[in-house]
């Protein structure tokens, strides 16, 4: 994660960035986080993917998002639930959605849930791993392919990270 971030503040990192299917992407990140989801016994679902829709991206950026958002409501959602996967389209991008089953976002926190470091429990016994960094670099990587980050949450009700990539016409 550091060294992502220092390429990316750099402007050293490279996108490769073409028309990509969105169902194909969208199959590989959950096959590729599920194992990690399943230590905390959580299943990762795809649900509302539209057909044959292609999006501007670079596919190994993509699943770096996709690996950040994974990881991040799989071990906050309690074990036995389910984090959701969709996408939506929306004029000329498509929004892909990840929704946890979580404790949701502390509305202290909200602010700087983007930041570098940034976690909710800094604490030197917070439960939760992490370095701090995957939604800093999430952020970066969406706005260098031309897209946009965000989240909705109701504390105490999980939480939903959404990301926006450029539709392939």
């Amino acid at each position: 994660d550091l060294l992502d971030m220092e390429k990316l503040v750099a402007g050293k990192m490279t996108f490769r960035i073409a028309a990509q299917p969105l169902d194909a992407l969208l199959q590989q990140a959950c096959m590729s986080n599920q194992p990690y989801a399943d230590s905390f016994q959580v299943k990762l679902q795809l649900t509302d993917i539209p057909a044959a829709q292609n999006i501007h991206t670079d596919p190994d950026r993509f699943a770096q998002i996709m690996a950040n958002l994974l990881s991040n409501a799989s071990k906050f959602s309690p074990a036995g639930s389910c984090v959701s996967i969709s996408a939506q389209r929306l004029e000329s991008y498509v929004r892909i959605s990840v929704q946890d089953a979580g404790p949701g976002i502390p509305a202290e926190f909200r602010d700087r849930i983007f930041q570098k470091f940034s976690q909710a429990d800094s604490s030197d016994t917070r439960r939760k791993g992490g370095t701090g960094l995957g939604l800093a670099i999430t952020r970066e990587l969406v706005e260098r392919m031309g897209g946009q980050v965000g989240f909705e949450s109701t504390e105490g009700h999980g939480a939903t990270f959404w990301f926006d990539c450029p539709v392939a016409t």
